[in-house]
């Protein structure tokens, strides 16, 4: 396999890594006789068994293990690339992919990171459950912002908003689920490439988790972030993440819409990053850079060079 951007180049290069919502089961079988990928498998209460579960392996419905697996097999790949020399000038997390992508920038060590994702998700967990509502997610591509909230949001009211910018055609909403479905069901008659409902009771990074902020931020400030070996950029507007600001940012990205084209052109622009390799198992980050910047160049561990 041939790596363009090793430690002794001096092309900045990116990492990018994924959250949730997609499938592992390639990405267990391939790292299974890793030693690290055992040993942080041990840590996180996998056994050899339960890594076979085809629900788990399928990355699709929103549960702790479902994080904890993202989270081993994303920590693992940027360990790998490491051993590999790959240069790791930044580095991304998309959506919840920011603790593993904290965890490669060397903010924390491995147990931390866990640590903060499980909080989160008790957290997010136990205030959901405390409402009167169900919550969910959807992903709608070929409609701009405007058409979004002008067509689809416009008389449904509070209780939605969009979550994550994937591009100027590109949106994850958030929200009241019945809201939610409504939202997709007339995004797909008014003309949207695509819809599709995302496997979550969460209102992820949307101020309908304000409620949380405060709590979490609590926990994360008793914690101690070290200055970052790789500078990690802010999803929500590309900043480098410091040791000072590590835990606002990590608090402010479960309540704050994410901005992910705004990131990758911060990379591409700003940082004159043109290759990055993903942790993704099923160049799901590289579909979505694509969608934004084709003249990044995306690569990964298990391929040739594309």
């Amino acid at each position: 396999m041939c790596y363009p951007d090793t430690e002794s180049e001096s092309s900045p290069t990116g990492i990018l890594i994924p959250g949730i919502g997609i499938p592992y089961a390639d990405a267990v079988r391939s790292m299974k006789n890793e030693s690290r990928f055992q040993q942080y498998c041990q840590i996180a209460g996998f056994d050899a068994g339960y890594l076979d579960d085809p629900i788990l392996q399928s990355g699709i419905i929103d549960t702790l293990d479902t994080h904890k697996l993202s989270y081993v097999v994303n920590c693992v790949m940027c360990d790998l690339y490491k051993k590999k020399r790959i240069r790791m000038d930044y580095v991304v997390g998309y959506s919840m992919g920011i603790y593993a992508a904290l965890y490669c920038g060397g903010y924390y060590a491995f147990e931390t990171g866990l640590r903060i994702l499980e909080k989160a998700f008790e957290l997010i967990s136990a205030y959901c459950e405390s409402t009167p509502y169900v919550y969910g997610m959807g992903l709608i591509l070929g409609l701009t912002e405007s058409e979004i909230r002008e067509l689809l949001f416009s008389g449904v009211g509070e209780g939605i908003d969009i979550a994550v910018y994937n591009g100027k055609r590109g949106f994850v909403i958030a929200g009241i689920r019945e809201k939610v479905h409504f939202c997709l069901q007339k995004a797909q008659a008014s003309g949207a490439l695509g819809v599709k409902a995302i496997h979550t009771h969460h209102p992820y990074h949307s101020p309908l988790l304000n409620e949380i902020f405060l709590p979490f931020s609590g926990y994360l400030s008793a914690l101690s972030f070290a200055d970052p070996s790789h500078k990690v950029l802010s999803p929500m507007d590309g900043d480098a993440v410091t040791a000072e600001n590590a835990a606002d940012v990590i608090a402010k990205a479960l309540c704050t819409p994410l901005h992910f084209e705004k990131v990758i052109h911060v990379l591409a622009n700003d940082h004159h990053v043109l290759h990055c390799y993903e942790t993704s198992p099923i160049k799901s980050m590289r579909n979505l850079v694509r969608y934004i910047n084709r003249h990044i160049r995306i690569h990964c561990l298990h391929e040739e060079t594309v």
